[in-house]
């Protein structure tokens, strides 16, 4: 994208110099030739445009469940947690027992039993960015149609894509719930950690029936969010061109707006937890999405020659939002009152 806006600025910059600018030409009416090859009706823009107040909203950041744990009580079933699992094996899980199972860490054993854990964290909240401006080009294509109150009214097309990176970093204090679910050993000697047994065994058994202990516990959520959008815009309408000044004039025009916008969401957060476990949660999605909108335009002309002419403007967008999801989290690019800075040089023929 930098390299856009370096080419951008030598094309108005050579058309400044092409035209063998003067001082006083800025404020001498326009000198045409007595048989124009042209009516100049026609007409094509380019330049940078720069977008504002477009927020990315990430929403339920840190929801998480590390595992499935299952009921809190009952064997014969598959649990998967955190840090390990108990699974059913090929022999049904004979006498309340498997060979299935698996676990990370040695602290896990305590005395006869070893203990699994789990947490759930349901974060509800929405963190919100701002990374203004976005940066962007625009081309822009039109045509005088008639005269109408002193002015000209036209209609144009055109095309935009702007590039938006919103990252975010905010901890988050929340609530969560902790399951600490501990297992016979009997009389085994578990293997050295990490462990994982198989579905067919043999191997050292284990009781497939947990006894649960379930907490509330505090958590602080850390970590990275990454919003990323590349947005392809193309708008259509209607304006109106009126003049000020021997070389100023103003243009005001409204359309329709088809965007698509590419986006991608990936996350990386570490939770830790008031017992002091810690888990991590991460996540990534992308596509893309289609909406539907509305724009209005202003813009102020200075006619350098009647073939060229430089322009500054602004455009309001509704876009609406597009979502992303990932993972158990979602992230909203908020583009319903889109603000676009926007200046170039116009080429009429």
């Amino acid at each position: 994208m930098k390299t856009t806006f370096i080419a951008l600025t030598l094309v108005l910059m050579s058309g400044l110099f092409d035209a063998k600018l003067r001082a006083e030409d800025f404020f001498a009416p326009i000198q045409k030739a007595e048989k124009s090859p042209s009516d100049h009706s026609t007409w094509f823009s380019l330049g940078p445009q720069f977008g504002l107040n477009i927020n990315a909203q990430f929403n339920r950041a840190g929801n998480l469940n590390s595992a499935s744990a299952g009921p809190a009580t009952g064997g014969g079933m598959n649990r998967t947690y955190a840090d390990g699992f108990v699974h059913v094996d090929s022999a049904g899980n004979a006498g309340g027992q498997t060979w299935n199972w698996g676990y990370q860490n040695a602290s896990q054993v305590q005395g006869g039993s070893l203990t699994m854990h789990s947490a759930s964290v349901a974060g509800n909240g929405s963190l919100t960015q701002n990374t203004d401006p976005n940066t962007g080009f625009d081309l822009a294509f039109g045509h005088h149609f008639g005269t109408m109150l002193g002015g000209k009214w036209g209609l144009q097309g055109a095309f935009d894509f702007t590039t938006i990176s919103v990252n975010d970093s905010q901890p988050v204090n929340g609530t969560a719930t902790f399951i600490s679910d501990a297992y016979s050993l009997g009389a085994v000697i578990p293997p050295q950690s990490p462990y994982s047994g198989n579905y067919n065994g043999p191997g050292p058994l284990l009781g497939d029936t947990p006894m649960r202990t379930t907490a509330s516990t505090a958590v602080m959520l850390t970590g990275q969010r990454t919003l990323e959008a590349q947005v392809a815009a193309f708008r259509a309408g209607p304006y109106y061109e009126f003049p000020i000044g021997k070389r100023w004039s103003g243009r005001l025009g409204g359309g329709l707006v088809l965007a698509v916008a590419d986006t991608q969401y990936t996350f990386s957060e570490t939770l830790t937890f008031g017992n002091g476990y810690v888990a991590k949660n991460s996540g990534s999605g992308s596509g893309a999405e289609f909406q539907a909108g509305g724009y209005l335009e202003g813009k102020l002309l200075y006619a350098i020659t009647p073939d060229t002419s430089l322009f500054a403007g602004a455009q309001y967008e509704n876009l609406g939002t597009f979502s992303r999801n990932a993972g158990n989290e979602q992230a909203q690019l908020d583009m319903s009152s889109t603000v676009y800075v926007l200046f170039g040089v116009q080429f009429n023929f």
